[in-house]
């Protein structure tokens, strides 16, 4: 048994364990990165103002799953958006609540 596995159970494990507090309680998905940048980019702008996002930065996402990381996001925020998209571009702004 390694010395930073905790002694919680006599028999030996599969796994290595950790204390509880010690466990990440974030997750990164894989949106995080394009999450980061529509969120920074939309605390700068007014309400007036929609992000004009080419297509090609979404990669091969599909949109409906862009659009719910991007509820998640808003939600966690305290942000209300609406989104639409059209061939080229995905457009997102916030609205006033």
């Amino acid at each position: 048994m390694s010395p930073a596995r905790l002694k919680l159970v006599a028999t030996e494990l599969n796994f290595d364990t950790l204390s509880r507090a010690d466990v990440p309680h974030g997750r990164k998905g894989k949106h995080n990165s394009l999450m980061t940048r529509i969120f920074q980019d939309l605390e700068k702008v007014g309400f007036d103002v929609a992000l004009k996002i080419p297509a090609s930065a979404l990669g091969a996402q599909k949109i409906q799953n862009i659009r719910a990381a991007l509820t998640r996001e808003a939600d966690k925020k305290g942000f209300s958006i609406s989104t639409t998209v059209d061939d080229d571009y995905f457009y997102v702004w916030r609205k006033k609540r």
